[in-house]
């Protein structure tokens, strides 16, 4: 019997990683959730260079083909960092590899850089991604405002999930 599972793996991004990562956002408003600074359509060399200054950005992959991407930013070692740039896909959406790069991140965060906590920042309007940090592990602890690049009054809700004890 086949199994329908995908064959999920992570790894290091790689520069020809960012052309594919680039075209995932399949609107302005899903480039915003993924990377406000960003413009749409996304420049796979902004966010090349982006990934410059964060820290283990990593892709996820289904039998080879990169199908999400992710990295880490502000690590304060032992204390906290955050989870940036999250992309899935759209292919590939609601099929367990958002779960999976975000354990993978976590798990990176917790076991490899020694952090206690990994925190997020999700927009009030982004049910799918509220929903998939909600799922694995991460609670509201609060919310600021800001608007989108329509002019648009959003709320961020800043989230945390506890990798280990103090």
């Amino acid at each position: 019997m086949e199994s329908n599972e995908p064959r999920l793996s992570a790894r290091p991004v790689r520069r020809e990683d960012f052309p594919v990562i680039a075209a995932f956002p399949r609107n302005a408003e899903e480039q915003y959730y993924m990377y406000p600074k960003g413009t749409f359509p996304l420049d796979p060399e902004q966010l090349a260079r982006e990934a410059e200054g964060r820290v283990r950005p990593t892709v996820i992959e289904d039998c080879g083909a990169v199908i999400g991407y992710c990295n880490l930013y502000g690590v304060e070692p032992g204390a906290h960092g955050w989870l940036g740039n999250v992309i899935i896909d759209p292919e590939h959406r609601g099929k367990g590899a958002g779960r999976f790069l975000v354990e993978t991140m976590a798990a990176i965060a917790r076991d490899d850089l020694g952090l206690r906590e990994l925190r997020l920042v999700c927009h009030n309007t982004n049910t799918a991604a509220l929903r998939l940090y909600w799922l694995t592990g991460f609670v509201p602890y609060a919310l600021d405002g800001t608007p989108d690049p329509s002019g648009r009054n959003l709320m961020r809700i800043l989230m945390r999930r506890v990798l280990r004890d103090a």
